[in-house]
């Protein structure tokens, strides 16, 4: 991951935010998805609805379901880092914020899940699913297994290690 720039202020009413970008990477930066942004030293994923230039110079960037003033206020100073792979998987992770009702599948394309929620544990985040037999599986949100994301019919396939599925059994 690389640094992007930072957010500097809340620019309007409807969520967007004033982006100092760290480098002369403003078009690198209106052609991707989505970025991380660094929350309590955590980058947290957010897909970017539109990024246009300001006449400062810097950039207006608008979040996927942040239409907040005030939400988007706490977020004032946080550093931004690209969410881009560079390998030829193109993982592309979701906000954690807006996870809930993906469809979760592993790599055999096996239904593990709908996710219900994502804990924010203080070394990570965990994808809470409803299984089909109303069992609750925890699984932690690595980006390196995530193997893509359809964002259109929120699915997501995951790449996940030998065993782990095992550690919900009780």
């Amino acid at each position: 991951m690389g640094l992007l720039g930072k957010i500097i202020k809340v620019h309007g009413y409807e969520g967007a935010v004033l982006f100092l970008p760290e480098d002369d990477i403003t078009e690198e930066i209106k052609e991707q998805e989505w970025v991380f942004i660094e929350v309590d030293k955590k980058p947290v994923p957010f897909f970017i609805s539109s990024a246009k230039e300001h006449t400062s110079g810097k950039l207006v960037i608008k979040f996927d379901s942040y239409n907040s003033r005030d939400v988007m206020k706490e977020f004032t100073g946080c550093r931004v880092f690209s969410g881009q792979e560079q390998d030829d998987r193109k993982l592309q992770v979701t906000p954690h914020l807006i996870l809930a009702g993906y469809k979760v599948y592993d790599r055999e394309d096996d239904y593990l899940g709908l996710i219900d929620k994502v804990l924010s544990l203080p070394m990570q985040y965990m994808l809470v699913l409803m299984t089909d037999e109303d069992r609750e599986l925890l699984i932690p949100l690595n980006e390196s297994w995530i193997v893509e994301i359809n964002k259109s019919e929120k699915v997501i396939k995951l790449d996940l290690p030998e065993g782990i599925l095992n550690l919900n059994e009780e």
